[in-house]
């Protein structure tokens, strides 16, 4: 969806700004396409991590002997470390002005920026990856001046080792910084400045199309558009008066099936021809084209990965339908990862009312703890309306679609303030129209902030003996 803007007079006006943006953008993607290329180097990426190492080991070595030519190792050190910091910098800084600049582009009248899902996710990310980076060359910086001021001082004296004690702390921060950036994927898109894919801050509470919302809410700015202009091309060749949304979702739920191999080839290409009109269908086939089988099917295991409980609460539901009992009416089922790293998680619950069932139900979330603490969803009735290539077909696609059509699925952020290794309980409740509660379930999952436990234990070591030293000094 494209958003107006003022800015946009004329089409001579807005050619000639998108003419001078696209040439400023071409310059500042070439040159960030080069440091990202050397910044992502596996020789130049292992020697970080290897001088992130050496550091506090040289540093040991320096205190526990204070010679000369402990500390000019220790300097030699420092000194190469803040050379091989400064690609990764500068490529971080050509990142987030490139993105920043894509997104500020006028097309037809139209401003791109805040007009996708997750824009403010993306800059964001951008920019923490250059406080980061920034905040690792500082440190590198001061150690290594710290390391050439000691070298010029006389050992075994209370400045050198003060300053000593300096290095180390910077060490540690390097270290961590180090093992926190290297292991981003942001800076490995080589043709787009943006993150390629990323799990969005925001996003439509009821996923309706399921598989289509849930895909797009994964694409960056820039495929986003693609997505939408392919949608209003493909919806030219969509069969028996159905919006695309509903056909790409049909065809979606194909390619998840036959991943899954619960149907064949010849099952999944007469689903899509069923929707779509041949022409179409030979376009999907096409390599070339932006959003083809191969790319939809690399798009829906981008989001199996990141999404994995949505996935593993369709799979239970799926084998319970077949030993359901009569009396069971209505359905509730709900997935919460049993870790929430860095105190954040992702909530899916699945409702389906009774089938007679005409009016409207809630759901009610609550979260001991956390946010939201106490949340009502007042969802519609189902709509029940058949739609093509989904009632005919083998059993476990006829089933799928019977699933899905017939239930209301959500997906809800969570989060949690306090961090640390304890266990934390969500509530979910299925109420009818009367509030007359029809289903509960209890979910559980253990805060997790993301390092690992050997680095969040010496961390809060750290944290606890700083807060010793900080009361001792007050008191």
């Amino acid at each position: 969806m494209d958003l107006p803007t003022p800015y946009a007079e004329s089409e001579q006006d807005e050619s000639s700004i998108s003419s001078a943006m696209e040439r400023r953008i071409q310059s500042r993607d070439k040159w960030r396409g080069r440091w990202t290329k050397l910044t992502t180097n596996p020789v130049l990426r292992s020697a970080r991590y290897l001088l992130a190492v050496a550091l506090p080991i040289s540093i040991i070595a320096s205190s526990a002997f204070l010679d000369s030519d402990s500390l000019n190792i220790s300097r030699i050190i420092w000194l190469v470390s803040t050379i091989l910091f400064i690609p990764p910098l500068v490529a971080s800084s050509y990142a987030r002005m490139a993105a920043k600049d894509r997104l500020e582009l006028r097309r037809q009248g139209f401003s791109l920026r805040e007009s996708y899902v997750g824009v403010d996710r993306i800059l964001n990310q951008l920019e923490e990856n250059k406080l980061r980076e920034r905040t690792r060359f500082s440190a590198a910086v001061v150690g290594l001046i710290l390391a050439s001021t000691i070298s010029s001082t006389p050992l075994q004296t209370d400045l050198s080792l003060t300053l000593l004690s300096l290095t180390a702390i910077l060490s540690i921060v390097i270290l961590f910084a180090t093992i926190s950036i290297e292991k981003q994927k942001s800076m490995d898109t080589g043709k787009t400045p943006l993150l390629k894919l990323h799990t969005p801050s925001l996003h439509d509470t009821i996923a309706e199309p399921l598989l289509v919302d849930l895909v797009y809410a994964h694409l960056d700015p820039e495929t986003s558009s693609r997505w939408n202009i392919w949608m209003e091309k493909i919806g030219k060749g969509v069969r028996r008066q159905q919006q695309s949304e509903d056909a790409i979702e049909t065809v979606l739920r194909a390619i998840y099936l036959s991943m899954l191999e619960e149907i064949d080839q010849n099952e999944k290409d007469r689903i899509c021809a069923e929707v779509l009109n041949t022409r179409s269908v030979e376009q999907l086939r096409d390599e070339k084209e932006p959003f083809s089988f191969e790319q939809l099917e690399i798009l829906l295991m981008h989001v199996i990965e990141r999404k994995p409980g949505l996935f593993r609460l369709l799979s239970r539901t799926i084998q319970r339908a077949s030993r359901l009992r009569k009396s069971e009416t209505w359905i509730l089922d709900a997935d919460l990862p049993p870790r929430a790293t860095h105190g954040e998680s992702d909530l899916f619950v699945l409702a389906s009312p009774d089938q007679n069932s005409s009016k409207p139900l809630e759901i009610d979330i609550i979260t001991v703890e956390g946010e939201p603490e106490i949340q009502m969803i007042r969802l519609p009735p189902i709509d029940r309306s058949v739609r093509p290539g989904r009632t005919d077909g083998e059993d476990a696609w006829i089933r799928f679609n019977r699933i899905i059509d017939n239930s209301h699925i959500l997906w809800i952020g969570m989060a949690w303030n306090k961090s640390g290794h304890e266990g934390r309980s969500v509530q979910v409740n299925l109420l009818t129209e009367n509030e007359i509660t029809i289903k509960s379930l209890v979910l559980w999952t253990i805060m997790e902030d993301g390092d690992g436990f050997l680095f969040s234990t010496i961390r809060n070591a750290v944290k606890e003996v700083y807060t010793m030293v900080t009361r001792t000094i007050i008191r």
